[in-house]
């Protein structure tokens, strides 16, 4: 009798620490999990296997009600072969529930039988959901969650601990103690993952925002970043759902489509650094400049008309001012007037970007160094050397500097983002965000790189940075232009060893440049 109690008791230690092992190793899992959803279903189904559960619910306290947002019932998913419909609700958190009381009193109940309950208790089993699924609830151990501050955050429901022939038992009292200790470390675990997603979404959202005051700051790129982050996301997305060919082994995961999101989101930032003039520029001359060039030459107009005034004067005191020789300075002076006009409106025509041939340039040249005399006798070109330089880009509205310095923002980027200290799951954010204008050939920019020199998530960004651009109505410079155009244009690209062929005729025949389906800017 002695040596059988030894026995025992030694199998009672062997068994109760296996439990505390297992319940530790459970522990050191929950606190490895950062996602709210994974974690909680964890909880549950842990929880379940510890104590040999066919059923088990969670709940999450919610100001005053409770969030029912995890259910899982092993034997009727046997018996169905998929997980039965469910969808999270909410309750009333009161004493009439089983969960309700526990999440108030904080006490642990282990019922025998749930359709047994005493009427001089306060809670009762809601029948709904065995009517709904044919089920028979009997035993049940419900305990409260607490967090690291000892308050209740919700409660771990347990259903039918069942034994080797399935049959339903009561739940042994010894589990009251291992489940307790177990919703607490769960309870810190859910603490945590809330605090670590309130942190992403903070950080998201300084992202967004950060994003969305440097397209501000020009009202002709406004939700150019969001869409760039959504086309791109799009595209990996459609990677993952491809079986076969270059893409059919490329898996991106939810962290690396996160990563790619935020890189969208910024990849333009380093446009802080870059002068607000040169972002609005719409023409090739702004508004202020073009007002200089008409004032100058309505100037010029009026000195014209004073110097062919004075000149009649002076052939007046001379006595040469015969019919003939005025009829000929009147007629100098409306061709002079005349030439004025032209040269201004020339000058107004190329001043929008669009087509500048050899004969306008030559035009061009010719009316820069034209002279005219003011009423200081100071001899001045009609044009400014900085206004000649403007008006001679051959393509688009920016000069050679003005288009360096939009270049450098994407060094701005790098520079930018390598400051911040990103954490594991988003350190490749500064070098996506800085291949988004590199080509395959080499002929991009910043660092010129070439081929598999550019990661893939360049590549992506790569393609819907230029087709958002293209498609872009709010472009100062240009007009929208047609999607199929758009295309044409990637595919173009494409063929010349700029763009990833693969990923342009990804996004042509999976139609991800579809704008019917990508979610506002102000959305998640």
């Amino acid at each position: 009798m002695g040596a059988n109690h030894i026995v025992r008791s030694q199998n009672d230690i062997r068994d109760l620490e296996g439990q505390i092992a297992r319940l530790n190793k459970i522990g050191i899992a929950l606190s490895a999990e950062h996602d709210l959803n994974r974690l909680l279903n964890m909880i549950v189904r842990e929880a379940r296997h510890f104590t040999n559960s066919d059923g088990g619910s969670l709940y999450i306290r919610e100001g005053d009600k409770l969030n029912f947002i995890v259910a899982q019932t092993e034997s009727l998913e046997s018996l169905n072969g998929r997980r039965p419909s469910f969808k999270s609700s909410y309750l009333p958190l009161t004493k009439e529930s089983i969960a309700g009381y526990v999440a108030i009193t904080g006490d642990i109940l282990n019922i025998n039988d749930a359709y047994l309950i005493p009427p001089t208790v306060e809670y009762r089993l809601n029948k709904d959901f065995d009517n709904l699924f044919g089920y028979r609830t009997k035993s049940m151990l419900v305990v409260p969650m607490r967090d690291h501050e000892d308050e209740i955050i919700g409660v771990l429901q347990l259903i039918n601990s069942v034994d080797d022939k399935n049959q339903v038992l009561p739940f042994k009292p010894a589990y009251e103690t291992l489940i307790a200790s177990l919703a607490s470390q769960a309870g810190v675990a859910i603490q945590n993952a809330r605090l670590i997603e309130e942190i992403r979404k903070l950080f998201r959202s300084l992202v967004r925002y950060s994003a969305k005051a440097i397209d501000a700051r020009s009202p002709h790129t406004a939700g150019h970043s969001g869409r760039v982050a959504k086309y791109s996301v799009r595209l990996m997305e459609a990677i993952n759902d491809e079986k076969n060919g270059r893409f059919g082994g490329v898996f991106f995961s939810e962290q690396e489509l996160e990563e790619m999101l935020m890189a969208g989101w910024l990849h333009d930032i380093g446009k802080i650094g870059v002068r607000e003039a040169v972002l609005d520029k719409e023409n090739k001359l702004n508004s202020d400049h073009v007002d200089a060039i008409i004032n100058r030459f309505e100037n010029i107009r009026a000195y014209e008309l004073l110097r062919t005034e004075r000149e009649k004067v002076q052939l007046a005191l001379e006595g040469e001012l015969t019919s003939q020789r005025m009829k000929e300075v009147d007629a100098l002076l409306e061709q002079k007037q005349a030439d004025i006009t032209d040269d201004l409106a020339f000058i107004l025509r190329v001043n929008v970007p669009g087509p500048f041939t050899e004969d306008d340039k030559k035009r061009l040249k010719k009316i820069a160094e034209k002279t005219y005399i003011d009423l200081n006798k100071d001899k001045h070109y009609y044009l400014t050397a900085f206004e000649y330089e403007n008006l001679s880009v051959k393509r688009g509205n920016l000069t050679i500097s003005e288009y360096r310095e939009i270049q450098s923002h994407v060094d701005k980027t790098l520079e930018i983002l390598d400051n911040i200290p990103f954490t594991k799951d988003l350190q490749n954010i500064p070098r996506y965000a800085a291949a988004h204008h590199e080509m395959l050939d080499g002929s991009g920019y910043p660092r010129g790189l070439k081929g598999d020199e550019i990661p893939l998530c360049g590549r992506i960004m790569a393609v819907c940075d230029i087709y958002d651009a293209l498609t872009a109505s709010d472009r100062p410079y240009k007009k929208a232009m047609p999607i199929d155009k758009s295309l044409a244009i990637l595919q173009d690209e494409a063929s010349r060893g700029r763009l990833d062929p693969d990923l342009v005729n990804l996004f042509i025949e999976k139609r991800l440049f579809d704008r019917t389906s990508l979610l506002d800017d102000d959305e998640d």
